[in-house]
């Protein structure tokens, strides 16, 4: 996860009060706005939005490039004219860009991260990865794991970790689920008694649903302990 800027977040100590929950305003876009297919990836932007970052990579694992098919996939993060994000999913194939998904609610706003705010994506062994940061006080680290899933040719969550750090006590809470698996650990911590770093309090396993979520379906403000 984003550990530098957490770190960072860390040492620059900040006196604000603990925000509880993810304060972010409904969402009105959806995946409507955004075309199924078009000739290269502008064409997929609707009016009133614009490309903030491309991240590219190979979500097949290698098939594509074995087919002959050298053009990486895109994951776009947009931004519109209300300072709302989206991140949108594209595969390129017989010379044709396509939408394999889009994700209105995912990605934190451009007033939603407090002090902390950032977002960090990445495609790695066919996994897109999603990474944000947030807070003051109390700084949220969340990262959601997406893989194309072959037999429904969409893109599903199949890990989400969160740590969630008390910045004046030093306390921490991680949560690490693998949707795949049906496993989560979650770790509890405490500042040691030299105040220089932290040590484990608890540890436990249990089960959860091996549900794998769509991409359309996954909201940033669900994310909390």
């Amino acid at each position: 996860m984003n550990r530098a800027l957490l770190s960072l977040a860390i040492a620059l100590f900040s006196v604000a009060p603990v925000i509880p929950a993810l304060a972010q305003a409904p969402r009105s876009t959806n995946s409507t706005e955004f075309p199924a297919q078009g000739a290269n990836p502008q064409s997929f932007i609707p009016k009133g939005w614009k490309i903030e970052s491309t991240t590219q990579g190979d979500l097949n694992g290698g098939s594509s490039a074995a087919q002959g098919d050298r053009t990486p996939d895109a994951v776009l993060r947009l931004i519109n004219n209300s300072g709302d994000r989206t991140l949108l999913v594209l595969q390129k194939s017989n010379g044709q860009w396509r939408r394999i998904g889009v994700a209105p609610r995912l990605l934190l706003c451009s007033t939603c991260g407090g002090m902390l705010g950032s977002i960090q994506l990445k495609i790695e062994n066919g996994v897109i990865l999603v990474d944000q940061l947030r807070g003051s006080r109390e700084a949220v680290s969340t990262l959601h794991r997406f893989r194309l899933d072959k037999a429904s040719n969409r893109l599903v969550l199949i890990g989400f970790d969160m740590e969630v750090r008390d910045r004046a006590t030093g306390e921490e809470t991680r949560e690490s689920s693998n949707f795949l698996t049906g496993q989560k650990i979650t770790e509890k911590y405490r500042a040691n008694r030299q105040r220089d770093g932290i040590e484990l309090v608890s540890r436990q396993r249990s089960t959860i649903s091996r549900t794998t979520r769509a991409i359309e379906t996954v909201d940033i403000a669900e994310t909390r302990l």
